[in-house]
């Protein structure tokens, strides 16, 4: 006799299998879906983070901008500073130049063969007149007078025989560049 199995049974296993897989495929979305938003989280929350770190690095850029300006705006004024105070030193040397130039000329001039009738000032140029008993005591003052940290060349305008009180003398007119020492006549002198 042959049997009839009236019952599905292989219906009823394939439907439980895709039962199983359909739950099982679920069961994989739902873990992928709550991964990828566990991910999403903390990407959002890495985000949040840096970007409060960059408003916050910004904050203290702009404090350090502000301090630099500050550093920036000090540099200038001393820069300025130190200008003004190169022109009041330039100032206070040249101020003492005449009075150096006079000291130089009274010490440097012979009182027994020479004296001088004329001194005058323009600028950087000293002009000085006077009358010597002879040539080599001019050309002796010249030299002393160059040798003085102050005058920087000396040269002769003019020299001529002239009479007075009775003798022959030599008038003179000299001609010499001034300045303030630069360092190496003052050295040489003290």
């Amino acid at each position: 006799m042959v049997r009839i199995n009236l019952l599905p049974v292989r219906e009823i296993k394939r439907r439980a299998q895709a039962k199983q897989q359909l739950t099982l495929f679920a069961l994989g979305m739902l873990c992928f879906l709550s991964l990828l938003g566990i991910v999403g989280f903390m990407q959002s929350s890495k985000a949040s983070q840096l970007q409060q770190e960059v408003t916050k690095i910004n904050q203290e850029k702009q404090r350090y901008t502000k301090i630099l300006n500050d550093i920036k705006k000090l540099e200038q004024d001393r820069a300025l500073f130190e200008k003004r105070i190169g022109i009041i030193d330039k100032l206070k040397a040249e101020s003492s130049l005449t009075v150096h130039i006079l000291d130089e000329v009274a010490n440097n001039t012979p009182t027994k063969r020479m004296w001088l009738s004329s001194l005058s000032q323009s600028g950087n140029t000293l002009s000085i007149s006077g009358m010597a008993l002879d040539n080599r005591t001019i050309a002796q003052y010249m030299e002393r007078l160059e040798k003085s940290p102050y005058i920087r060349s000396v040269n002769l305008a003019n020299s001529s025989l002239q009479a007075f009180a009775g003798r022959n003398l030599k008038s003179f007119s000299l001609s010499c560049a001034i300045g303030v020492p630069t360092g190496n006549k003052t050295a040489e002198k003290n």
